[in-house]
């Protein structure tokens, strides 16, 4: 098949053999997950990984950054493709975007996403091979509101790679660079579109697909995130 760019959205049913959510060619309706941090007044320079389905607390904060090693704990911590794919990536741009928005109280501080790519031949990504180079790090995150979501995005340049009978993961923590003013101010993540403020997800460079049926087909919103995000080298 002719290659072409992914837009895999983030949605929230977790993955056979994994407790990792869904990684799909198909755009979710607009919502809000359960999936998220309770930031608190947790101060700046601390991290935590995205646990799905869950609200993570304020413990789970700490000064280590995140995400610091490959899925854990069956993938809790990330987005997987549906089936093992077999294909080829080209060398190029990916991005990744984290959508967020305050549901108990706002979130007056500052934070981002911080992402790394990950392949496995098994469902719960142990024995993953890490496709990034270390954490994508997010646009900041202000004063988030409980009525308007705002997107942390990251774009990094990824060797051409191949996937062989595995499953790409997209993993995600949450990082504090200003503490909030209230200890019931939270960031749940938003599943959607992937534009502006609404939706969770990754758009690929050219994939070739050659067996599996995960990933297969055109993505789009390109033009937008490398308006938005900042393109490296």
């Amino acid at each position: 098949m002719a290659a072409s760019i992914l837009t895999l959205f983030g949605n929230n049913p977790k993955q056979s053999g994994s407790s990792a959510l869904l990684l799909t060619l198909t755009q979710p309706g607009a919502s809000t997950s359960t999936t998220g941090w309770t930031v608190g007044k947790i101060a700046a320079t601390n991290y935590s990984r995205q646990t799905s389905t869950i609200e993570n607390a304020t413990t789970t904060f700490a000064a280590t950054a995140q995400p610091s090693g490959a899925p854990a704990n069956a993938a809790e911590d990330s987005w997987r493709i549906s089936a093992a794919t077999t294909g080829d990536f080209s060398a190029g741009t990916w991005y990744s975007s984290l959508s967020v928005l305050a549901v108990t109280a706002g979130a007056t501080g500052t934070g981002n996403a911080r992402f790394r790519l990950w392949r496995s031949a098994n469902a719960d990504g142990t024995s993953a091979t890490e496709i990034t180079k270390g954490a994508m790090v997010g646009g900041n995150v202000a004063n988030l509101l409980t009525t308007v979501a705002q997107s942390s995005s990251a774009s990094t340049q990824v060797g051409a790679f191949s996937l062989a009978n595995e499953y790409l993961f997209l993993q995600t923590a949450w990082q504090i660079t200003v503490a909030s003013g209230s200890n019931t101010a939270d960031t749940l993540i938003r599943l959607g579109s992937l534009a502006q403020t609404s939706g969770t997800g990754l758009i690929t460079s050219a994939f070739s697909g050659t067996g599996g049926a995960a990933v297969v087909g055109a993505g789009f919103y390109n033009e937008y995130y490398k308006n938005v995000v900042q393109e490296l080298s």
